[in-house]
């Protein structure tokens, strides 16, 4: 009876554990231009994309639009050392984008100045995912984890005059909490009652813009801290003589620091330039697992396990890009897009026996996209490539830590994130 009563307790803890989040939209960028453009568009978004990048430039949108678009994402990781596993075998993403743009037909003051905006990328395999991430195995959560979710961002751009916008709106993704209760029934036999369930969890994005010369933009846009935890509270009662404390399935399962972007772009006939810089908080984040074992307030010093603390630190990437347009006839023109930008990896040198691995990572875009105009069909098609390369880094592990630690006892890692997508616009 013991037996199936912890058997069933690591099945129901392994199924919390399969659960996943994350935030695509703050590794890549949102949109296909956006992307292409190595995340800019603070000052020189257009269309959904700027319900993520800054919802003031929605007021710019004169007309209503309906996105679609799809997008795949290869990860190839490495860890070598004499212990390290080499290549790591990491699940790919895909997923799709749908927004939508609606200017508001207020009338007087406000007639023209408002537009509400509205995009969701989703994964096509997964909603939510919450793992387990055991210290000491090589992995990559900055990276890999933090791409499979549900991505939500919804907004509002107002034109005030005087070449100034404003915006403001919401990034949104689910916890999960809930029970798992191990007990005997009346026949003797061991058996679990789940209870769980999806709390949804917000962080503002207020931004705005403002045209300050001929052509030319300033944008400045604030993202607050989007976390998703997840919290399992699994208790064994009526075991007989066995005695097991509540243990708590719990961690991190998305975390997206608190953030501000900066950024001026200027257009110079067929060009637009802009520079970027996107400030992040990662000091503030405390790591992605919990104490199992909560010590009772009674007996605060009752020694139970708490995980090693992980080193973060905040950041800031700078960004650059370009885009060109050009006719392509009387009713079709075209850009090109590129870009680049730099993010320094906010997790310090992996030291002990965790093995949470992350680089510095150099990321280019590539796009190019046809819009089509009167009496064609208003139509808009967009192609996106982005390259990360994670610069080499080498991990030495301290004398303590144990010889058969995947990472010891030194450790080189790096490897490339590869990005594609297309999307289709249509105005009306």
């Amino acid at each position: 009876m013991v037996r199936a009563g912890a058997c069933r307790l690591v099945i129901a803890g392994l199924c919390v554990a399969g659960g996943a989040l994350a935030s695509p939209a703050e590794q890549f960028g949102f949109g296909a231009r956006s992307q292409a453009m190595a995340g800019v568009g603070t000052a020189v978004g257009r269309g959904v994309d700027t319900t993520y990048a800054n919802p003031a430039l929605l007021s710019r949108e004169p007309r209503s639009e309906f996105t679609f678009g799809w997008q795949s994402t290869r990860f190839v990781l490495r860890a070598d050392g004499p212990n390290a596993p080499g290549d790591l075998s990491e699940e790919s993403l895909h997923g799709t984008t749908i927004g939508v743009v609606v200017p508001v037909p207020f009338g007087g003051f406000l007639e023209d100045r408002v537009v509400l905006g509205l995009g969701v990328f989703t994964p096509s395999t997964t909603l939510a995912r919450a793992r387990l991430l055991y210290p000491e195995r090589a992995q990559f959560p900055v990276i890999t984890d933090r791409a499979h979710t549900l991505n939500f961002a919804a907004g509002a751009g107002v034109d005030v005059g005087y070449g100034f916008r404003v915006g403001a709106g919401a990034l949104a993704l689910a916890e999960l909490v809930g029970t798992v209760v191990v007990r005997t029934d009346t026949t003797g036999r061991v058996g679990t009652a789940v209870d769980d369930q999806l709390v949804t969890t917000y962080a503002p994005v207020v931004g705005m813009s403002w045209d300050f010369a001929e052509d030319t933009t300033a944008g400045l846009v604030f993202r607050g801290v989007l976390r998703g935890d997840f919290d399992v509270l699994v208790q064994v009662n009526d075991l007989g003589s066995l005695t097991v404390p509540d243990l708590n399935i719990t961690g991190v399962a998305q975390y997206d620091p608190a953030q501000i972007q900066a950024e001026v772009g200027r257009r110079f006939g067929a060009w637009t330039l802009a520079l970027a810089a996107t400030y992040k908080r990662w000091g503030a984040f405390d790591g992605w697992q919990s104490p199992t074992v909560r010590c009772p307030s009674s007996q605060p010093d009752c020694q139970a396990l708490v995980p090693e603390p992980v080193e973060f630190h905040d950041t800031v990437v700078p960004r650059v890009a370009a885009a060109y347009a050009f006719e392509l006839s009387a009713d079709a023109k075209a850009e090109v897009r590129l870009g680049y930008f730099w993010e320094p990896t906010p997790v310090g040198e992996q030291t002990g026996a965790a093995n949470y691995f992350d680089n510095d990572r150099h990321a280019i875009g590539l796009g190019y996209g046809v819009e089509l105009a009167e009496p064609l069909p208003p139509i808009r098609v967009d192609l996106v490539y982005q390259h990360q390369l994670l610069a080499p880094r080498t991990h030495e592990k301290r004398d303590s830590v144990a010889s058969d630690n995947p990472g010891a006892p030194k450790v080189e890692t790096g490897g490339h994130v590869m990005s594609t997508g297309v999307a289709l616009g249509v105005k009306f």
